[in-house]
């Protein structure tokens, strides 16, 4: 006859392994979703808007291989029509996100490709 005492080294390997891990594993799921260390979409600082037309070429060089030399979408997601806003995309490109780098264009050539994602963006 198995009394509870014998039991409890059982239960002991068995059961508390399992409860830290549902506790582990939840709270790295829940500080996933929250995105702590995801930036402000204020955080970008003000936007400065350069010419659409050399904004054009330089997406096209710099970020056509993912996006599209249309910005119609290939590996990084649609541009064109996208519901976005250009503080959006400047936080976007400054930070970057996913597998997409930080800093790919900065200063007057950022400027351009904001002129030229004003003028794709959905109104």
């Amino acid at each position: 006859m198995s009394t509870p005492e014998a039991r409890w080294p059982l239960r002991r390997i068995v059961l508390v392994p399992l409860v830290l891990f549902v506790v582990v594993s939840g709270t790295a799921f829940t500080l996933a979703k929250l995105h702590l260390a995801k930036p402000a979409a204020g955080a970008a600082g003000p936007v400065t808007l350069g010419d659409a037309q050399r904004g054009q070429m330089i997406f096209k060089q710099t970020c056509g291989g993912c996006h599209g030399m249309n910005a119609e979408g290939k590996i990084g997601p649609r541009l064109a029509g996208a519901h976005l806003t250009v503080a959006q995309a400047k936080t976007q490109i400054d930070n970057g996100s996913g597998i997409m780098p930080g800093g790919l264009v900065s200063g007057s050539r950022e400027a351009d490709v904001l002129a030229y994602l004003a003028k794709i963006f959905a109104p």
